[in-house]
């Protein structure tokens, strides 16, 4: 018959600790030389978005990329940045990679845009590895006074029709 026992009690947690964590450590150094290794679709940029009153601002971190390799996109208010950054092979047969630290491949990332957003005005720069975007907001619509009138003026004219009378009278 099995014990009842919580499993708690029934075992010694700093020793379970300790284990845990020698296991963890062996796992690590006998994984090390095969734990980068070169995988084509590894590449995922950082970014950074912020807004002022009257834009918003994407960064991207695109180190190593030539500008034709970048491709920007809008379309239903979504803003899509694509590419592709390709390892340069070396022309020495006898020169052997040791170590990929380096993440290439393609890669595509999607922001969906806010309403206040003029698509049609964003401007983009690329310099020293970083992808600028410049995203102008719509310009706010200031609250305007409405004059209240008395009697059938403008469109409640036209609506009642009073307008095509007084024509047909002239």
């Amino acid at each position: 018959m099995r014990s009842l026992m919580p499993y708690w009690t029934s075992r010694n947690l700093v020793s379970d600790l300790f284990d845990e964590m020698d296991d963890y450590v062996s796992s690590v150094n006998r994984d090390w030389p095969s734990a980068r290794t070169y995988d084509e679709q590894s590449f995922g940029p950082s970014c950074e978005i912020s807004e002022a009153d009257d834009h918003y601002s994407l960064s991207m971190d695109l180190p190593g990329m030539r500008q034709e390799d970048i491709k920007i996109e809008v379309h239903n208010n979504n803003l899509v940045i694509s590419g592709e950054r390709k390892r340069e092979k070396s022309t020495d047969k006898n020169e052997k990679v040791q170590r990929y630290e380096r993440s290439y491949g393609s890669f595509k990332r999607s922001f969906t845009l806010p309403t206040t957003v003029q698509d049609d005005k964003i401007e983009a720069r690329y310099e020293n590895g970083v992808l600028d975007l410049y995203l102008p907001k719509v310009a706010a619509s200031k609250p305007r006074q409405i004059e209240v009138k008395t009697g059938k003026t403008g469109f409640f004219n036209r609506l009642t029709g009073s307008e095509k009378g007084a024509e047909k009278k002239e």
